[in-house]
């Protein structure tokens, strides 16, 4: 049972410590991203989400980032890039840190090579080392039969590249499970005037732990003189125990954070206030354009929706439509303070436009390990492209004497022959 047991953890190993699972992995996960892309996300669009076709909402394709599958993809993602890297650790820390000289002239590479001539062993061995010194490379040698073998690096630390890329690969998807699995996003569309509980929004995936709310003190689609939008803005309120403790006006791509949450401005959709007197009551009603929203009049069948608004904002036409339980049975238009009978049911009065901002709410506590990741990211690059090592490695026969000089090149050995060549000319010298 304990050698089935081995076998089945070496199987394992073998297969999460392959390139080729990574490869596959990455190219999954990017055909996903790109479904994710191109259909609307609820969390970005929930309007555009609910027109989906329902079998591709039933896959689950309207919500890809946040679901299990996905989760799944990440975390055997990051699996198989950290025992990559835990695989590679040893050979890196020996690169930098305890390089072996080559025990044989044969094992000196053959791509980038030179052989030098002296007359005096000792002298060439001396001047040898003294260029490598002065150009700063760590030499480590050893001298055996008559031969004095060698290999020299500079930039070591470059070495770390790829590791460190690795590494940055695995805290970003690390970093983005966090978000994704500890973290809460939802979103709220109200118009101005409007408080709102942080814990009854339309909760897309996790769960709220603050208690606070959420005011609308106003909302505004800016126009600029020459006709063209110039953003959407939203000023808000956050309420706790009774009194505001922060207010700030939010846009597009400037959001306001509190208490870890975020709450970003995705849309605006005009809107209009009306009065509704049924039954000698009145009462305030407010209806988004296009029939974003509707009035039920109490213990009646009938449904006053907002077909659109045109004209002038400063002299605005409302048009509307009112729906029984199977068809519709009224339709018109009013202007400010236009009043009109509904069915001998209640009389609606249009009052004014006004505007309903649509805020996403997100609470991502995975950011910072993010930032970390993009961090080393970074540094991973700058060691692979700006920072790699050169290694020269050399076998001289102190009797003839016969220098034999080679450098590691790697895919890209352009700047590395040219540093080896400084080397050589040097010694030619």
């Amino acid at each position: 049972m304990s050698n089935k047991s081995d076998e089945l953890g070496e199987k394992l190993l073998e297969i999460f410590c392959s390139m080729k699972l990574g490869l596959v992995l990455l190219g999954i996960i990017a055909l996903v991203s790109g479904i994710g892309t191109l259909i609307p996300q609820q969390s970005m669009d929930p309007n555009g989400a609910q027109a989906v076709a329902e079998i591709w909402r039933n896959l689950g394709f309207t919500s890809v980032y946040s679901s299990p599958w996905f989760h799944l993809l990440l975390g055997l993602l990051c699996i198989n890039l950290l025992v990559c890297s835990v695989q590679r650790f040893k050979r890196f820390y020996k690169l930098t840190f305890a390089p072996e000289p080559p025990k044989e002239s044969s094992n000196i590479p053959k791509k980038i090579n030179a052989v030098i001539s002296g007359s005096d062993g000792e002298a060439l061995r001396q001047k040898t080392q003294e260029s490598l010194k002065k150009k700063g490379f760590r030499i480590t040698q050893l001298e055996k039969e008559g031969k004095w073998n060698f290999i020299a690096q500079k930039h070591g630390m470059g070495n770390w590249g790829p590791f460190t890329i690795h590494i940055a690969f695995v805290i970003l998807v690390l970093g983005a499970l966090t978000g994704s699995l500890s973290g809460f996003s939802g979103y709220i569309m109200a118009d101005a005037g409007r408080e709102v509980s942080i814990r009854d929004i339309s909760i897309e995936k996790g769960q709220v732990k603050e208690n606070f709310m959420l005011k609308i003190n106003s909302v505004e689609d800016r126009i600029l003189p020459n006709g063209e939008r110039d953003n959407w803005y939203t000023n808000l309120s956050i309420i706790e125990s009774g009194e505001e403790v922060q207010r700030d006006t939010i846009s597009v791509n400037h959001p306001l954070t509190y208490k870890g949450m975020t709450f970003y401005q995705t849309s605006y959709v005009p809107g209009a206030e009306f009065t509704v007197d049924m039954m000698g009551k009145k009462f305030p009603v407010t209806l988004q354009s296009r029939g974003g929203n509707y009035f039920n009049a109490p213990g009646t069948n009938l449904y006053l929706v907002l077909a659109e608004i045109k004209g002038d904002p400063q002299k605005p036409v409302i048009f509307y439509q009112v729906f029984d339980e199977s068809s519709q049975v009224k339709m018109g238009q009013l202007t400010p303070g236009q009043s009109e009978n509904i069915q001998d049911t209640y009389t609606v009065t249009f009052d004014k436009t006004i505007g309903f901002t649509g805020l996403q709410v997100k609470s991502d506590p995975g950011v910072g390990v993010v930032w970390l990741g993009c961090g080393l990211l970074m540094i991973g690059l700058i060691l692979a492209f700006y920072w790699r090592p050169v290694r020269i490695s050399g076998s001289l026969d102190l009797t003839e004497p016969i220098l034999t000089l080679g450098a590691y090149s790697g895919k890209y050995n352009m700047g590395i022959k040219k540093e080896f060549d400084k080397v050589v000319d040097e010694l030619k010298a």
